[in-house]
């Protein structure tokens, strides 16, 4: 494995360790694609496979010459032909990868309510497990089927068939009988972004809830998503006191997604702090009516949690186990802490990646407006210009060479400082290790200091 994948790997999976019932989302969007990817996103979630499956071609799909059923999480065997006529959902998954583990838990809590309800619903597991325990250690974790996990080459066609590139992977296949519904690729993007009400997941039902988000982001207030009707209030320091949500009208708001159990959390915390901190004294400094504030909204597992990783922050937050907490982390589409969002004066969103834009730009990302970030990346480009085309890191043994995201970069996670990046960075073209340009440059001022004292 190169020192890339190393890196990345470890950064991903303490990430998932330390969050459990979290996943974490590392990819960079172009802020000013938002609204399109938004939309492009719906589109791509409808444009599956033109085909149905009829009830002759799921037991094709699931069943073998030498098989003619599934098994339920307790070994007993259910017929392959008990699925007609059901929506089907294939879900690829393994036992040693923690988000798969997260999206199993929202995945039978959506199951068993569908359930509960008598959906016409059937969820059947593909494994990717290393040996024999590992899937009934899985599988019994789950209360739905399996393909066993001696079949190896219905699981291998399964994969095939469906391009699974990547788990936790969800394909919904629609009972034949529903001529205008494609098989959808996009199940566990649905589950995260919708719940149980994606159900039956057919075009129609997908239309009006996305059309419904539509709305509902386009109608957005500062007021309609931070009170309710018993509370009207944040909380602000000393702690308890109730600050009105009136107050932060017209100003710039960060939404903090974050827990104190949360290792990333924890390392991005303070580097937030001070970004706000100076943000507040530039704008004192201009002396007008601009303003910025933060609200954390929590993720913490007790109110003794939540009061002592409060009371590190200066600004303010939503009262620990507000149900606010939840319909915002689904409005926004919360994959992965920590997150911040960003509002503007008039409570529309300005971008959900703030975290992004303050690992790349620190206080100079304000107001996080597109006219602002292209201004920014304009003015990285012409500082990467002067910089040299490749340096040595003390944390690396090779040589690194300044890339771009067209020209042989990407998004990418430092492996200095742990923090995702994109645009320019110093790469390893032998084993792809990447770092920010200005960790090279602290590393370098640190040695420099260390030298002359």
């Amino acid at each position: 494995m190169t020192e890339r994948l190393v890196c990345n790997v470890y950064v991903h999976f303490e990430r998932e360790r330390e969050r459990e019932s979290v996943c974490l989302c590392v990819g960079v969007r172009v802020m000013k694609q938002e609204a399109k990817d938004m939309n492009d996103d719906f589109r791509a979630m409808l444009n599956g496979d033109s085909g149905q499956v009829s009830s002759s071609r799921i037991s094709s799909l699931l069943a073998s010459k030498d098989r003619d059923y599934l098994l339920s999480s307790n070994g007993a065997q259910v017929n392959v032909s008990d699925l007609e006529s059901k929506v089907i959902g294939l879900y690829f998954s393994a036992n040693w990868y923690p988000p798969c583990w997260n999206f199993t838990k929202v995945l039978v809590g959506i199951y068993e309510q569908l359930k509960t309800s008598g959906s016409n619903f059937e969820i059947v597991y593909i494994s990717s497990d290393e040996d024999l325990d590992a899937f009934n250690n899985y599988h019994a974790c789950m209360p739905w089927l399996a393909i066993p996990f001696s079949d190896l080459e219905t699981k291998k066609a399964l994969n095939r068939k469906f391009d699974v590139e990547g788990i936790p992977c969800l394909v919904i296949l629609q009972p034949n009988d529903n001529k205008d519904d494609a098989t959808l690729h996009d199940g566990v993007e649905l589950i995260y972004r919708y719940g149980i009400e994606a159900f039956p997941f057919t075009k129609e039902r997908l239309e009006t809830l996305y059309q419904e988000e539509r709305e509902k982001h386009e109608n957005q207030t500062l007021t309609n998503l931070l009170t309710n009707h018993d509370r009207d209030y944040l909380l602000g320091h000393p702690s308890p006191k109730q600050v009105p949500v009136a107050s932060l009208i017209g100003k710039t708001i960060g939404l903090y997604f974050s827990a104190q159990w949360c290792l990333p959390c924890v390392k991005f915390a303070p580097k937030l702090i001070s970004i706000y901190q100076k943000i507040k004294q530039m704008l004192g400094e201009k002396g007008d009516d601009e303003d910025f504030d933060v609200v954390l909204i929590s993720n913490d597992r007790d109110q003794e949690s939540f009061d002592s990783y409060f009371e590190t922050m200066p600004w303010l937050a939503l009262p620990f186990g507000d149900p606010a907490g939840k319909d915002l982390a689904k409005h926004f589409d919360v994959r992965g802490i920590p997150c911040l969002v960003i509002l503007g004066p008039d409570g529309k969103t300005v971008t959900k990646h703030g975290r992004n834009l303050i690992n790349l730009y620190q206080e100079n990302a304000y107001p996080f407006t597109e006219a602002k970030v292209e201004l920014l990346e304009k003015q990285m480009n012409e500082e990467a210009e002067r910089l040299p085309r490749s340096v040595f890191h003390s944390g690396h043994r090779h040589e690194l060479t300044l890339v771009s995201e067209g020209n042989g970069g990407g998004p990418f996670i430092c492996c200095g400082c742990d923090e995702q990046g994109s645009g320019w960075a110093y790469q390893c073209l032998e084993c792809g290790y990447e770092v920010h340009p200005k960790c090279v440059s602290a590393a370098a001022a640190d040695r420099d200091s260390s030298d002359n004292s």
